[in-house]
């Protein structure tokens, strides 16, 4: 098994629960003590961290954090930080709720891109090795974080976020790249591309040998595809603005044989809860939240945050097991004609070579009725049978008949962020 810090990856259980303990308690009481947003939080909530002397008692005397409590502090409190931030980094606002500000230190910036790095170790790239960053440089975290990822793991970044789909993947090779930091739904249009421009990677000199997903979920048969076709391994990791970057990765692939991978968490940065809707933790096999507290973030710590992501537990433990492609919204699913539909599951059906994105509008008839329209943006020319072969997929496997039609080339244009496809127009809601 390739390791990225063997004195951590090996602990024992009792060293690491003690690890685990100690690092709790000293992030909470920090917090509490340098934190203007957890002092006033726990003065409403009437926390004694002076009570909090382990895990369980950390879980059962910290109340959950949700974005609403930071964003009412935000409102209230502008001025309220930290004055040592170096760095302010802005969540992507892709919630729909508004975007959360994170003061960073020096302190944090030092670690900011540790998690990356053992993502890249795991997947067995190398210090040296030329990395090719596709999402854009800007006010959220993203950008320096993935700056950060290839400082800490000694790699060279080429930042392809400026260029074109073609000009990406002739950075591939140009540069001999190993590994690509990427969105499933960029990816998704990237290939399409590749195969456009007739660019072969087991042929044309591409050197990638790992290929490392995160912002969406993405289905099994659909990774297993990119990997054929760019001869290299799905990886995937998980992190926010919130963790301070990637907080769990896979180490052998996204994909195992015909099913999913498992994701790693790296338990000596961050402590993940995965909890059920009573606010118990789930039992391994369950889907739940994840409730992540960093250990180690001093600008703006999360201490018991609520990320409105579900995920399903497979081990619990000091490096806890994930099963890899399951993170999604639990806020996502929408409810048509009593039917509960989650849009990772449409993507799953409609996301296939040729179509490069699509969108999806719910909304009320003049009869009163409810309907989903869904809009394909395909490469090359009009395929005349796609739109009834998308239809009949989407009834079968997602249980409900929406219409299906070709919107004009160019129309969705890239997604780099996160992919919102989904639009809810109906007269009652």
């Amino acid at each position: 098994m390739l390791r990225a810090n063997s004195r951590i990856e090996t602990m024992s259980e009792q060293d690491a629960r003690s690890f685990v303990d100690a690092a709790i308690v000293r992030a909470v009481r920090l917090a509490a003590a340098e934190s203007p947003f957890h002092r006033w939080f726990y003065a409403e909530h009437g926390v004694d961290v002076e009570s909090v002397t382990d895990a369980v008692t950390f879980t059962t005397s910290v109340p959950v954090v949700r974005k609403r409590d930071y964003l009412r502090f935000q409102e209230r409190f502008p001025d309220a930080w930290r004055a040592d931030a170096r760095q302010i980094h802005s969540t992507s606002g892709t919630s729909g709720v508004g975007k959360e500000l994170h003061r960073r230190t020096s302190h944090d910036l030092a670690s900011l891109g540790t998690g990356g790095a053992y993502q890249y170790f795991w997947a067995g790239l190398r210090p040296g090795e030329p990395i090719l960053f596709t999402i854009p440089y800007s006010q959220t975290m993203a950008g320096p974080y993935f700056q950060a990822t290839a400082t800490a793991a000694g790699m060279v970044p080429i930042n392809g976020f400026t260029g074109s789909t073609v000009e990406r993947i002739e950075m591939l090779t140009r540069f001999g790249c190993t590994g690509v930091s990427i969105t499933p739904s960029y990816l998704h249009r990237m290939t399409a591309e590749a195969k456009r421009i007739g660019f072969d990677p087991r042929h044309d000199g591409c050197a990638l040998r790992a290929i490392f997903l995160s912002g969406e979920p993405y289905g099994v048969e659909w990774a297993i595809e990119m990997q054929q076709f760019w001869n290299a391994t799905v990886h995937e990791g998980w992190g926010a603005t919130q963790t301070l970057g990637v907080v769990m990765a896979t180490r052998s692939g996204a994909v195992s044989g015909h099913g999913r991978g498992v994701l790693h968490g790296i338990g000596h940065r961050c402590f993940i809860e995965v909890l059920g809707d009573d606010g118990a933790p789930v039992p391994p096999g369950e889907r739940g939240e994840i409730v992540v507290t960093t250990l180690r973030t001093r600008g703006t710590p999360s201490i018991r945050f609520g990320m409105g992501d579900s995920i399903k537990l497979l081990r619990d433990g000091f490096f806890p097991e994930f099963e890899a492609g399951s993170i999604g919204r639990m806020d996502d699913m929408i409810k048509v004609k009593g039917m509960n539909i989650w849009p990772s599951a449409v993507d799953a059906v409609v996301l296939r070579d040729p179509v490069l994105d699509y969108r999806a509008t719910v909304h009320t008839t003049e009869q009163g009725s409810e309907t989903v329209d869904l809009e394909l943006e395909v490469s090359g020319d009009r395929h005349p049978a796609l739109c009834d072969r998308i239809a009949d997929a989407v009834k079968r496997d997602i249980g409900i008949s929406m219409t299906v039609s070709v919107l004009p080339p160019g129309t969705l244009g890239e997604q780099h962020f996160k992919s919102r496809r989904w639009t809810d127009r109906r007269a009652v809601r």
